[in-house]
């Protein structure tokens, strides 16, 4: 959503001497570990809900396909934000502005993010259904989520089309960004909102089994990934109202301020595909035991490679 940046700045950008090396190689560390942590969060978090019998249920489908997009943003987002942000700012290799960035790094940059936005917005709605009319929810088909998952998809693409066009035919584009996140914004707001006065407004608690308890603290959990997610997209979207809005914005502050705060709220954006993980697992115990049995198993597998008489003797004791 802040890929806008790059053509108020680019102009702009040669208005200042590059940053120097010792300011550009801490925030390229600072990139690379934090996409590879996203990837490796990721991959744990499907495994386990993959795995783990406890966990899987209507709602996990949309839970991993979120740590399905996150992990693409790790992958593929994050590399090429790095690869265009540090051409713009620090100029450590050429960057061919009028083409590769429209053939692969917008499309790239942007669908994915949308994406996620979109999920965390299918999620709220799920969870009101599910708060709302729960027996409805209980029994409803597991064709809806793959149906919602390829809508995700479907309006992801669109949104990116939209965008991808409006930059061609030098239209501001500032409209898509903003309008798909306030129109998420508003879908989440509704949707726990409606949460909130169903369980308030409620003279027969549904949270009285075991069940119910559970779909509670899943509800809770989504609530905190979502407005992790949230909080971590608007300081950049505030930053975005600001180069968007004021044409001065980078005129008015040094080019090493600008490259930090710029680098910064990347770092910012980047760390909501992190975050979601993190609150897993600290939400929910099925995930931290499944995150422990799959390093015990890899730890045993490792010692009985590293031991081959100890394994061929564990295998004659089990014949």
């Amino acid at each position: 959503m802040d890929d806008k940046i790059s053509n108020n700045t680019q102009n702009v950008s040669s208005a200042w001497e590059p940053s120097p090396l010792s300011h550009c190689i801490p925030w390229i560390v600072v990139f690379i570990t934090e996409c590879l942590v996203i990837v490796i969060l990721n991959i744990i978090t499907i495994i386990v809900f993959v795995k783990q019998r406890a966990l899987q249920g209507r709602s996990t489908y949309l839970i991993i396909h979120l740590a399905v997009v996150d992990l693409l943003v790790g992958a593929f987002s994050g590399p090429l934000r790095i690869e265009n942000r540090i051409a713009l700012f620090c100029n450590l290799w050429k960057y061919d502005w009028e083409t590769q960035w429209l053939n692969h790094t917008r499309g790239v940059l942007f669908i994915f993010p949308v994406a996620s936005l979109l999920n965390l917005a299918a999620i709220s709605l799920e969870r009101a259904h599910a708060t709302v009319c729960p027996f409805r929810h209980r029994h409803a088909n597991r064709r809806v989520y793959v149906v919602i998952i390829a809508g995700i998809w479907l309006l992801a693409i669109g949104l990116t089309l939209t965008e991808q066009i409006f930059y061609l035919y030098l239209i501001p584009v500032d409209k898509v960004y903003f309008s798909y996140f306030f129109a998420a914004l508003f879908v989440i707001f509704l949707s726990y909102l409606c949460i909130f006065v169903k369980v308030r407004c409620n003279r027969h608690p549904q949270h009285h089994n075991a069940a119910g308890q559970r779909e509670g603290r899943l509800t809770y959990t989504l609530f905190l990934v979502t407005m992790g997610s949230l909080l971590t997209c608007l300081p950049v979207m505030i930053y975005q109202s600001l180069v968007s809005f004021n044409n001065d914005f980078f005129s008015k502050v040094t080019g090493k301020v600008s490259f930090h705060v710029d680098i910064m709220m990347q770092t910012l954006f980047l760390s909501n595909s992190m975050i979601n993980p993190i609150i897993y697992a600290q939400r929910i115990p099925e995930l931290r035991a499944g995150v422990s049995q799959l390093f015990q198993l890899n730890r045993n597998r490792l010692e009985l490679d590293d031991f081959p008489l100890r394994r061929l003797h564990l295998e004659e004791i089990r014949s």
